[in-house]
């Protein structure tokens, strides 16, 4: 049966942003997670956004997620472009950053999104067949027990203006579709939950398992 976990990033505890290179990291849906420069020159002005959701790494560790639906909210700062991209990365810390610098969150690229991310709220659904490539990444991550996600791009900017892809983003809601993949057996007078794995190549396989009821296979 299919589950699923909702949780917003949207508080001065769940999403902020630094620039590269500094250590102040300006909290809350205000402030927001941002990507890009605004009147910045060089590499170290560029922000790293972060977004904490919160309860997401016990929630989706170990499981089988079937898809992923981002709902962005960005206010009106840089381009109002429907090609804009964002950049996600792994995040090198679990939580809001205190005492670091942008750079030091900043971790592998899971992949990007493009669409409109100026004055609305967007909402994009990642599966085996939409935005694959993110999903793929990102269902990777969360199974992995991972709460956090890092937008940034490196752009720098004119000294006057914004970079193509600056996006402040307010408030991000993930809903997550999932199955536990597990199966239960009876050990002495005790029923016990396990997962089921498969042995491939000299590697243990986690499998989704099925049952057949009349004819008919039935995930479990």
């Amino acid at each position: 049966m299919a589950l699923t976990f909702t949780v917003t990033a949207d508080s001065s505890t769940t999403i902020g942003h630094a620039l590269y290179s500094s250590t102040t990291w300006n909290k809350g849906s205000t402030q927001g997670a941002c990507q890009g420069a605004y009147q910045g020159t060089s590499a170290d002005k560029s922000r790293v956004g972060i977004m904490i959701f919160t309860g997401a790494g016990n929630a989706l560790g170990g499981k089988v997620i079937q898809s992923i639906v981002l709902s962005i909210t960005c206010p009106a700062a840089g381009s109002s472009s429907e090609s804009k991209v964002l950049t996600f990365h792994k995040s090198g810390s679990q939580s809001m950053p205190s005492g670091v610098t942008g750079s030091s969150v900043v971790g592998e690229t899971l992949g990007t999104l493009t669409g409109r991310f100026y004055n609305n709220t967007a909402t994009h659904t990642l599966n085996a067949s939409t935005n694959a490539a993110l999903f793929n990444a990102l269902a990777a991550y969360l199974k992995a027990g991972n709460s956090a996600l890092v937008i940034y791009n490196g752009e720098t900017s004119s000294s006057s203006g914004y970079s193509g892809n600056f996006a402040r983003v307010s408030s991000v809601t993930i809903t997550v579709t999932y199955v536990k993949a597990t199966v239960w057996y009876r050990n002495g007078s005790s029923w016990v939950e396990c997962a089921v794995y498969y042995r491939l190549n000299g590697a243990w396989v986690r499998v989704v398992p099925y049952y057949n009821s009349g004819g008919t296979w039935i995930r479990v």
